[in-house]
């Protein structure tokens, strides 16, 4: 009994001896992170940190973090606190306010939701590389000069596809629910009656240039080579979109391939196109006439969705420029 009493001591006093020295190096280990992410031009700014959750549980709670990217993008929150088990510190959980605030070249918005949440594992390697993650995000709601946008649940997900040799390629998805539109902009773009998006899901491979580790977290830039769509499903009333293909990022941002788009009901798509100015009104009747010379009498139209040189195409129609990564 006594040698039983004895071995449950010194297991105590070791595990508790584990934790405090963990708790030590974790907090450690995430101001000097700060510390690196200042030095590549990341502002970080929080008004405490401190890792409590003693025995079972390295519990790290920041009081109001801010922080600002070199690109202009900043984020700020009265807290964010992320929890790990003891036993198993590369499984993390992060728990977000209901209130927070993104500010950008184009503007600040208050960012409000009922329940906005993330976990990630980690690789057990020295730079702790992204495994998988998830967000769940229920009761979306953004705020912006007048303008509000809402998204009854927003999933995302990205993981590690089997054989895989690292963290450099990641499967991604993407769902949203109920997306409704700031009314001006729904009537910008003629969409008044369907200025709620009923759902999109998204379903990708991405390749990058490095893996997503501790660097990434400090503000080393990652780098997209390859997005590999699987899937891309729009519902949003009468209109529906449904694409799938492959696209190349060149090393000035620059895509490179095609994308196979399936429209339902194209001919407001062309109206909605002409709206966001993705389509020179001066050219929406040459447009119309060349995608009704495909289309037929249907109301579906095939197309692949061109990116070369810079430009975007949809089938032999020039839309514009084409976004660079």
């Amino acid at each position: 009994m006594r040698l039983l009493i004895l071995a449950i001591l010194l297991a105590a006093g070791g595990w508790s001896a584990y934790w405090f020295v963990g708790a030590r190096a974790l907090e450690g280990a995430l101001r000097d992170a700060i510390e690196r992410a200042r030095g590549n031009g990341v502002e970080v700014e929080v008004a405490s940190l401190d890792v409590t959750g003693f025995p079972n549980r390295f519990d790290t709670i920041i009081e109001e973090p801010r922080v600002r990217l070199d690109s202009g993008i900043g984020w700020s929150a009265p807290f964010l606190q992320v929890f790990a088990l003891s036993y198993r510190p590369n499984q993390l959980i992060a728990a977000f306010p209901h209130e927070q605030s993104l500010s950008g070249p184009l503007g600040s918005a208050e960012i409000t939701t009922d329940d906005a949440r993330a976990s990630m594992t980690l690789t057990p390697s020295a730079n702790l590389a992204l495994d998988h993650a998830n967000l769940v995000i229920e009761d979306l709601r953004i705020a912006s000069e007048g303008l509000s946008l809402t998204a009854a649940r927003v999933l995302a997900a990205s993981r590690i596809p089997e054989g895989a040799e690292d963290g450099r390629v990641q499967n991604i998805g993407v769902t949203l629910d109920d997306v409704t539109l700031p009314p001006t902009l729904a009537g910008q773009l003629g969409l008044e009656g369907m200025a709620t998006l009923d759902g999109a899901t998204l379903d990708a491979t991405v390749t990058l240039a490095e893996p997503i580790d501790r660097d990434t977290i400090e503000g080393e830039p990652v780098d997209i080579r390859q997005i590999d769509i699987s899937r891309l499903d729009i519902d949003w009333g009468d209109f529906g979109l449904n694409a799938a293909g492959s696209v190349v990022v060149g090393a000035d941002g620059a895509l490179t391939g095609e994308v196979e788009a399936t429209l339902t009901n194209w001919q407001h798509a062309v109206d909605i196109a002409v709206a966001a100015g993705l389509i020179p009104r001066n050219r929406t009747e040459q447009v119309r006439q060349a995608l009704q010379f495909v289309a037929g009498d249907a109301d579906r139209l095939e197309l692949p969705l061109n990116f070369r040189d810079g430009r975007v195409y949809l089938g032999p129609i020039p839309l514009g420029e084409a976004p660079r990564l």
